[in-house]
């Protein structure tokens, strides 16, 4: 913070603001509950990716795999998400709000998950 003061006006303080935080990107995913990907079940999700590389191995190396010759790799985009098939959209909702905890429950230290919804978590996070 810096004063300011010009003769006959009151000092001012001028606030720097802190510059935002890059995570390195976001990735996408494309939750079908069915094999078969009927537009109605799909629900596109995007999230900053580094919590996924941070705690697995598996996206570490699929986010470092060399580019196709055509430029479409999975996860760098809303036409070109990573397939999640099989799994239902709101297991997936659940395990984002593990990973990616809103302020307020991480003051309270309590998630206020369901167990249907840890299951989903727990289901998703041993996937393989």
């Amino acid at each position: 913070m810096s004063n300011t003061h010009a003769p006959g006006k009151k000092a001012t303080t001028a606030i720097s603001r802190p510059k935002p935080i890059r995570w390195g990107g976001t990735v996408f995913f494309k939750v079908c509950t069915k094999a078969e990907r009927s537009q109605v079940e799909e629900i596109v999700f995007e999230a900053p990716r580094y919590r996924f590389t941070e705690h697995s191995e598996v996206f570490e190396n699929m986010f470092h795999l060399p580019t196709g010759s055509d430029g479409d790799v999975e996860g760098r985009d809303e036409e070109h998400p990573i397939m999640l098939d099989g799994y239902k959209a709101n297991d997936f909702s659940a395990l984002m709000k593990v990973l990616y905890p809103e302020p307020h429950i991480m003051v309270s230290g309590s998630y206020g998950l369901s167990k249907e919804e840890w299951v989903g978590v727990l289901a998703l996070s041993t996937a393989e």
